[in-house]
């Protein structure tokens, strides 16, 4: 079988703040966890990567969980053939171990700094931390202000009764019908997993949905705009598919996690996912593609044509300018780091990662066995 990496956000800045589903890691179901502590630029990404790239050498496949503060930088792992996570657990998600010793093992890259060195700097990295909250905090008034507009959008569209719910409802149950219709339901437990696909970055809106739905056999693709009942399609699916007792991981919007934009059935290969903009995905042979700009009354809107207009702008407005405060942060974070980095043995760290890699190849070996 040929490796595979998937890639997905496990937090990110949103219209409430920083939102997270880190505490899905630390569950005790895992087989070990691995929790790195330390503060900017101690190698927390780094270590995680080198090991991501040694095991992608061994043969395993990997899911990568990228930082919403910068999409380039990676805030875990997890090998799924082993039952191993690998995750950052400090600010702003901070993870502590539920059964210390036993399933967890906290990693403190504090271990390797200078602290007698770090603290004539000690001022500057206050400042730094200060600046940091400050900046996210203008961040998140903006992606709040950008989902009410995105709220009010929709409001039109209900209140005006522009929206064809008979219609929508139809659709949806033919949905489930053609996907689940012939299902059997699982007898055992289901399990649900919580995610982002994207995320609001320093590097604009990312999303990483093309490296998850890459294995699945049905996809069903939802386009249309805000307020059509893009939502309402998706979750009834998955009330059906929970209904069944099947595994499904759901995927939530990145500006308003309330919502949920896309659902995957692993077990029977099936994807529906919201696939408008940001989280555009190419159409393949064999695609169910659903348009619900289709069950639009567009006439009982004609009259607020420039109202609905100058709501989109303030939208983007709104968010352009949170993105330019995470920019600021990111580029605040980067300055944090250059004043740890220094004071840093990373021998020792390189020497430490080495022993965590044995030991997750030592357990690869016993599952084996």
């Amino acid at each position: 079988m040929m490796t595979r990496i998937r890639k997905m956000f496990l937090g990110g800045n949103t219209g409430y703040g920083f939102y997270s589903f880190y505490e899905q890691v630390v569950s005790g179901e895992s087989a070990k966890t691995y929790i790195l502590k330390g503060g900017p630029g101690t190698g927390k990404s780094s270590f995680m990567r080198q090991i991501a790239v040694q095991l992608l050498g061994y043969g395993y496949s990997l899911e990568e969980y990228y930082c919403s503060s910068d999409s380039n930088s990676l805030d875990g792992i997890y090998i799924p053939s082993l039952g191993v996570f690998m995750v950052d657990g400090t600010a702003p998600h901070v993870i502590d171990p539920k059964h210390p010793g036993v399933v967890e093992s906290v990693i403190d890259l504090a271990d390797y700094w200078d602290e007698i060195a770090l603290q004539h700097n000690r001022d500057a990295v206050q400042a730094g931390v200060n600046r940091s909250s400050f900046l996210f905090r203008r961040a998140y008034a903006y992606l709040r202000l950008a989902r009410e507009l995105n709220d009010e959008i929709e409001s039109y569209i209900r209140e005006l009764g522009a929206l064809d719910l008979v219609g929508l409802n139809r659709v949806a149950a033919i949905t489930i019908q053609e996907l689940l219709g012939n299902a059997s339901p699982c007898l055992q437990p289901a399990r649900e997993r919580h995610l982002f696909a994207s995320a609001i970055t320093p590097q604009g809106l990312v999303n990483h949905l093309p490296t998850l739905v890459a294995g699945s056999t049905t996809r069903v693709l939802i386009r249309g705009t805000a307020g059509t009942g893009r939502t309402t399609i998706i979750s009834k699916v998955l009330a059906a598919a929970q209904q069944r007792n099947y595994d499904v991981e759901v995927y939530h919007c990145a500006l308003d996690p309330e919502r949920i934009d896309h659902v995957l059935i692993p077990k029977l290969g099936i994807t529906i996912c919201n696939a408008s903009e940001p989280h555009v995905i190419s159409c393949a042979v064999g695609d169910i593609v659903i348009d619900t700009l289709n069950y639009v009354d567009c006439d009982k809107l004609a009259p607020y044509v420039n109202d609905l207009a100058g709501l989109r702008d303030a939208y983007q407005a709104a968010l352009a300018e949170a993105i330019a405060f995470i920019v600021r942060a990111h580029q605040n974070h980067a300055y944090l780091e250059s004043l740890y980095v220094p004071q840093m043995d990373f021998r020792r760290v390189a020497e430490r990662r080495e022993l965590v890699l044995q030991e997750i190849l030592a357990l690869g070996e016993r599952t084996r066995s």
